[in-house]
C-alpha cells in the first residue's frame, strides 16, 4: 500500500516558500519606502506640542532633504513651532524623519 505523502511533489514546499519570500521582498520594496507627507509630519509634531500647551504658529518645508547622523542616512523635513512660554513667544525648530515622523533634532531658537 502506498503512503499518502508519496504523492506530494518534493519541490512544492521549497518552491512555495521561495515564491512567498520573493513576493514579500518585492512588496516591501514597492510599498515600504514611502515618505509621509510634510503636512502629516507637521500634524504629528503639533499634536505632541499641544499636549504641553497651545500653539501660536507652525511651518514646515515641503521638500525633504538628506540627513545623516553617524552611519544612519535618511530624508528629513525641517519645520518650526511657536508657542507662548512664560508670557513670551518661543520658537522651536525641528528635523523630522520623512519616513517615520520621528523627531531627529529639536532646537529652541533664542529670543532676539
Amino acid at each position: 500500500m502506498a503512503s499518502s505523502n508519496s504523492s506530494l511533489n518534493p519541490w512544492v514546499i521549497p518552491v512555495t516558500l521561495g515564491l512567498s519570500g520573493a513576493a514579500g521582498f518585492l512588496a516591501g520594496k514597492l510599498f515600504g519606502d514611502r515618505k509621509l507627507s510634510a503636512n502629516a509630519i507637521l500634524r504629528l509634531v503639533i499634536n505632541d506640542f499641544k499636549k504641553e500647551g497651545p500653539i501660536t504658529g507652525s511651518w514646515i518645508d515641503y521638500q525633504a532633504r538628506p540627513f545623516q547622523r553617524f552611519a544612519v542616512r535618511t530624508q528629513a523635513y525641517q519645520g518650526g513651532i511657536t508657542r507662548q512660554e512664560d508670557d513670551r513667544l518661543t520658537t522651536y525648530r525641528f528635523l523630522a524623519d520623512a519616513y517615520t515622523g520621528s523627531i531627529l533634532e529639536m532646537k529652541r531658537v533664542p529670543n532676539a
